[in-house]
């Protein structure tokens, strides 16, 4: 057990939280053990707060990082938000729409697609748990009223370095072989983490990330203590300061017990 002084907790979902299309039970029971213990926890992710919001509800964390640091909410609260440009929204879509690229636009509260995802499509929506997408009339121009904090791009790989070069405002995190997220290129989990580590009066040194993906590298860099899951790529977890167990081999729980934060691990 290592002996420090944690005084914060952040975990990544898919991946660390949830595997295989469900929370891993040990890691719920960690969950629960340090909100017991009064140890702030949030979630940090990718997903948006419609896509999340179950699972932050389920496991009962007041705090949520969203869109990879563009959104920070306590509870109803919203602490920081950095959505996109809406000229940059609006020139994404309407250039994937010329090659017949489906998009998803994300607000803080919904999912929008201006035509029905193709079915071709189903299985990667359903392998992510994706919220309900909200299918509205072709109007781009409503894109300039919406604040969007995150673009989904049904498209393969070969079109990634010219959606790059094209829009230098955002970068591209592929989550799947036929689809992208567009982020805000200013964005990162750690941007927002420590909006929310100064509203809590917590320093970087004494917290700790669990996460599996490139987009918690900038986390594992500014926390005073991180742990790459078992299942993360080899450049993730060289980002660590240390590696835990994959997700289903109880990884989270065996990270925090690690850490003296819980007492045992529950299944």
């Amino acid at each position: 057990m290592i002996q420090t002084k944690i005084e914060m907790v952040f975990l990544d979902i898919d991946g660390t939280l949830y595997a295989n299309g469900a929370l891993v039970p040990s890691g719920v029971h960690a969950v629960e053990q340090l909100l017991q213990k009064d140890i702030p926890v949030a979630l940090c992710t990718g997903r948006s707060v419609l896509h999340a919001q179950h699972v932050q509800d389920e496991l009962g964390v007041p705090y949520g990082i969203y869109f990879n640091g563009g959104l920070v909410k306590s509870r109803s609260d919203e602490l920081f938000k950095a959505p996109f440009p809406s000229e940059d929204v609006e020139a994404i879509v309407r250039y994937a729409d010329q090659f017949d690229i489906p998009t998803v636009v994300h607000t803080h509260a919904k999912a929008v697609a201006f035509e029905p995802i193709p079915p071709q499509y189903e299985p990667v929506l359903r392998s992510f748990d994706f919220p309900e997408i909200e299918v509205i009339n072709k109007d781009f121009d409503i894109l300039q009223t919406l604040p969007i904090y995150q673009i989904n791009a049904f498209m393969t790989p070969g079109w990634d370095a010219e959606f790059e070069a094209r829009f230098k405002g955002c970068y591209i995190y592929r989550w799947n072989p036929n689809a992208v997220d567009f982020q805000r290129r200013k964005s990162d989990k750690s941007i927002g983490a420590l909006h929310l580590l100064k509203h809590l009066g917590i320093s970087p040194e004494h917290a700790v990330h669990i996460g599996d993906g490139g987009n918690d590298v900038g986390m594992f860099r500014i926390l005073g203590h991180s742990y790459a899951m078992g299942n993360a790529e080899p450049d993730v977890k060289r980002a660590a300061k240390r590696v835990t167990a994959d997700a289903l081999d109880d990884g989270v729980a065996k990270a925090l017990l690690d850490l003296g934060l819980i007492d045992a691990i529950a299944r």
